[in-house]
């Protein structure tokens, strides 16, 4: 029989249809995830054809071996391979009875291909940040004055394309101890898988003026519920906020304009991603505990640190050279400080006594 005569076995594709609306309503998966798994279904569907799920231990060629004969990213690859075995798994929990000969092990035994993380991220640096923030800013160029601000929000926040740009003014928090914002749908903000999170923001005074000087300007001229990367109109050269509902394309829209941005201060493009991962460097490198390590990854909105050290496993080998060499720093700096408090508690006749004793020692050495 030829690839042209072969058919998807509708029951493969009823029950892929199933597990992608438990995913959807049972599991509360945002629809774009959805979307997602059901192209890397598409391959198992594919790859199955008309031989049932429930005896796809006995489909030649093994599955693994399939997707990884495919002209794929391994990163692609690695999705396909982890969804079909979610979706086995759930298979072998909700229709027992259907997929009772299909072995366990083999579900367990379905790994996915290994992905070689880039030894150097591209990040946009806070020196870069800064060098837009002191861009001088015609006074009658919103849309310019808009976008300054938003680079700076986006390497304080960390956030996401689709979540800064659909984050109402409300939901930024700066006149408080810790500025923050909300990212949350229910107030509108579009987030990965629908998560809910407060973002606190980086403590860099000179990024956080230029975003209060944009906030303080947008709250005057719009309501609480608009975005604060509102939307500018331009008639015969004059810009004002414009009242028009914004574009479903915003971010598309806000990578062209950190463009024209980054031209203006003599950088290359980086795309709005690269200024969130300049906000998890910049929060690696200042991190000096396991605690201030776990805020740092819950603002990232990660489920887990595991996720964090993954992806930015791979940072520069001088930097983890410094954090390393701090550690030293930092325990001599803590013998120092508890020396000047013991000799602090001393009276003048007691420190005088001290001096000599030390003084004393130094010879014998």
């Amino acid at each position: 029989m030829s690839d042209i005569d072969r058919l998807i076995h509708r029951n493969n594709y009823l029950i892929i249809r199933e597990y992608l609306e438990y995913l959807l309503s049972i599991k509360n998966r945002d629809r774009k995830s959805v979307d997602r798994y059901r192209f890397w279904l598409r391959h198992t569907l594919l790859w199955a054809m008309e031989h049932p799920l429930e005896t796809a231990d006995q489909v030649r060629p093994p599955f693994v071996h399939y997707i990884n004969n495919l002209e794929l990213a391994t990163e692609s690859k690695k999705k396909i391979i982890e969804t079909t075995r979610a979706f086995f798994k759930w298979a072998k929990l909700y229709h027992t009875k259907r997929f009772n000969r299909l072995p366990a092990h083999w579900v367990e035994d379905m790994t996915p291909p290994k992905v070689q993380r880039a030894a150097n991220l591209d990040y946009v640096a806070l020196e870069d940040v800064l060098k837009i923030a002191r861009l001088k800013i015609d006074k009658e160029n919103l849309a310019l004055q808009r976008d300054q601000a938003m680079s700076a929000l986006l390497f304080l926040s960390g956030a996401r394309a689709g979540a800064i740009t659909s984050l109402p003014i409300k939901a930024v928090h700066l006149d408080t101890e810790f500025p923050h914002i909300e990212q949350k749908p229910a107030l509108g903000v579009s987030t990965k898988n629908n998560q809910s999170a407060t973002t606190f923001l980086h403590n860099i005074p000179e990024l956080l003026d230029v975003v209060r000087a944009w906030d303080e300007q947008v709250r005057k001229h719009c309501p609480p519920e608009y975005p604060w990367y509102a939307p500018i109109q331009q008639n015969w050269g004059e810009q004002r906020f414009s009242e028009l509902e914004p574009g479903k394309q915003r971010s598309v829209a806000l990578n062209k304009r950190l463009k024209i941005l980054e031209a203006a201060a003599g950088l290359p493009h980086k795309s709005p991603h690269k200024y969130r991962h300049g906000y998890a460097i910049y929060g690696l490198r200042h991190c000096r505990t396991m605690a201030q390590y776990h805020a740092l990854s819950r603002n990232l909105m990660h489920a887990n640190v595991a996720i964090t050290d993954e992806r930015y496993v791979h940072l520069e080998e001088i930097e983890r050279g410094k954090l390393l060499g701090q550690i030293s720093n930092d325990q001599m700096q803590q013998r120092d400080d508890d020396l000047q408090g013991m000799l602090a508690k001393l009276d003048k006749d007691d420190l005088h006594r001290a001096i000599t004793i030390a003084a004393g020692l130094l010879v014998k050495r």
